[in-house]
């Protein structure tokens, strides 16, 4: 028996070394290039599944593999773990260090709580609100492990003044009932001295009076509610992160992922930039939070109101006001970043937007794209000084060092593994067979495709992480709208935007297994009202694809830039 229990504890290990051997049969089927390709997609998914070493090493297995078999050269792989949207992305990432060092994320959070009050409801609100926002423009890990502190404090507060209140109530005096001596002494059989009224005992204070207090294998009915409070206010730091991931195209690794595909597969034709995606994806964060909100919360509590004593309010708002004040003053550390962040931000959105002629177009040669902008940033970051008034001593307002400590390589790695695997599937045709076999779908409308796309991703993103996702995806389903003469990106937008939605389980991705571990949550806390969190953000994309989608991208027109691509491909049309 021992040793079956230590062979199941090894079954991550086991699987890890009979994986590469079971799908061996995939590069006898035939001597075909899209086989080996599919083998080495197959590997590396079971080891993003399963994790039996860790992502960022399982991250580097294309750069072992694609080249060994034949499918992409060593040179090509590599360059793919460093082009320009990894750039970018470490840009973005270097920004949230710079951030959370001039702690300007702290300041955001805290005053937007003090104006938001102690409400149970409203600090659901309030942080969920906090953490949509800050992951609009920051990585969503970042912000989900920014966002811990201020739900401890909160947390603790809140639920020991509700756990002071309650035990006052059961201990209060019982003024008005009148004990003999007689009866203190027979003790009702207590040998003690105690008497039990209403199922409670009395201890003896003095005489005519009687203390109150609750039986020890008595549970407070409050203590259910209380947890469902704390476990909520955990949960919606990761909902809201999750769900501002979406808004811009540089703000998730699946998002980075998505912009790689599609420039890849159209060569920079298709009609997605930073606005664009900004002007889609905006309805769908800002309608699937406070649907979350409005749903979610009443069916946590079982429609009861959440509301915490008076004297937990008060408590819980102090310690919101004297964190903030601990900030003191605003420092000239923070607004310079606060102004180099709106100044990334216009650079995104104004390099080359299709409403007006944009900066980077003064530059005919060679057009700067987002690694350029981002980086005009981060190299400011290390420029300026933090305190001016101490040149000679002053760092920048973001040190190397500090960018080393915590610069997140596993996610850059990950996603340049996403960019591997494309373009290896593209170069196989490998996703274009797979897009032929999906072809016998053609009897559903356009419409419903999407839906059940959208809804594909949304759950495999529980098992693998979202970039992986769509990664292995998008270019499949690339493909299968190119034989069904749909547009790709009614197919592939939605499909990377409901990537995102990991509300199930902590693998989902690193923002869940951060709430899971650091609040000690059960998988029930998440999976319940994670699949009602599921269900609505779903919903929303599809509905506001169907509403948006055309406007903006004309997703349900055959464009003419998939024409031009296969015309210069040399492809049948």
């Amino acid at each position: 028996r021992r040793g079956v229990i230590k062979v199941l504890r090894l079954w991550r290990k086991i699987i890890m070394v009979s994986t590469p051997f079971i799908l061996l049969p995939l590069l006898f089927v035939s001597d075909s290039v899209k086989f080996r390709c599919a083998y080495v997609v197959a590997v590396i998914a079971v080891y993003w599944i399963v994790e039996p070493i860790p992502i960022g090493a399982t991250s580097l297995i294309p750069v072992v593999l694609l080249p060994m078999l034949g499918v992409l050269s060593t040179e090509k792989t590599c360059l793919l773990y460093m082009n320009e949207m990894i750039v970018t992305f470490l840009g973005t990432l270097i920004m949230a260090i710079a951030i959370e060092e001039s702690c300007l994320h702290q300041r955001i959070a805290l005053g937007a709580l003090c104006l938001l009050g102690t409400g149970v409801k409203m600090l659901v609100f309030g942080l969920m609100a906090i953490s949509m926002f800050l992951s609009m423009w920051i990585n969503n890990i970042a912000i989900t492990a920014m966002m811990m502190p201020v739900v401890d404090s909160l947390s603790q507060e809140l639920l020991s003044c509700r756990k002071d209140v309650h035990a006052e109530e059961r201990e209060t005096e019982l003024d008005s009932l009148t004990v003999t001596p007689e009866h203190l002494e027979k003790g009702n059989g207590c040998g003690n001295g105690l008497v039990y009224l209403n199922g409670y005992a009395a201890e003896k204070t003095a005489p005519g009076s009687v203390k109150r207090t609750a039986r020890a294998d008595q549970k407070s009915p409050s203590d259910d509610l209380k947890k469902r409070i704390r476990v909520l206010l955990y949960l919606s730091v990761t909902y809201g992160a999750n769900t501002g991931a979406i808004t811009t195209i540089t703000s998730a690794g699946s998002n980075i992922c998505f912009q790689f595909v599609i420039n890849d597969e159209y060569e920079g034709r298709a009609p997605v930039d930073y606005a664009t995606w900004l002007f889609f994806a905006l309805p769908i964060t800002l309608v699937g939070t406070v649907l979350i909100f409005l749903l979610v919360v009443p069916v946590f509590f079982r429609c009861r109101r959440p509301e915490i004593d008076e004297d937990g309010g008060v408590s819980a708002m102090n310690v919101i006001r004297r964190n903030y004040a601990a900030l003191g003053p605003i420092r000239f550390h923070e607004v310079a970043v606060l102004l180099l962040f709106t100044l990334l931000v216009f650079l995104w959105l104004f390099r080359d937007p299709m409403f007006a002629r944009g900066w980077a177009t003064f530059f005919s040669i060679t057009k700067p794209k987002d690694a350029t902008a981002v980086m005009i940033a981060v190299v400011l970051l290390f420029i300026i000084p933090a305190e001016p008034k101490n040149l000679t001593s002053s760092p920048g307002l973001v040190t190397w060092k500090a960018v080393q400590a915590k610069l997140q390589w596993s996610v850059i790695l990950l996603i340049g593994s996403g960019f591997a695997i494309a373009e290896a599937m593209r170069v196989s045709g490998l996703s274009h067979l797979i897009g032929q076999h999906l072809g016998s779908l053609a009897h559903l409308s356009p419409g419903l495709l999407m839906a059940a796309l959208s809804i594909f991703c949304s759950f495999m993103t529980e098992l693998i992480s979202n970039a992986g996702t769509v990664t292995v995806l998008l270019p499949v389903f690339a493909a299968m709208a190119e034989e069904l003469k749909i547009n790709p990106l009614l197919f592939m937008i939605p499909a990377t935007i409901t990537s995102n939605f990991a509300f199930l389980l902590p693998v989902g991705t690193p923002a869940n297994a951060i709430v899971y571990e650091h609040a000690r949550l059960k998988l029930s806390d998440m999976v319940l009202p994670g699949f009602l969190a599921k269900v609505i953000t779903v919903m929303t994309t599809v509905a506001v694809t169907y509403v948006l989608g055309d406007p903006v991208f004309g997703m349900f027109q055959y464009p003419d830039w998939i024409y031009d691509t296969l015309v210069a491909n040399g492809t049948h049309v």
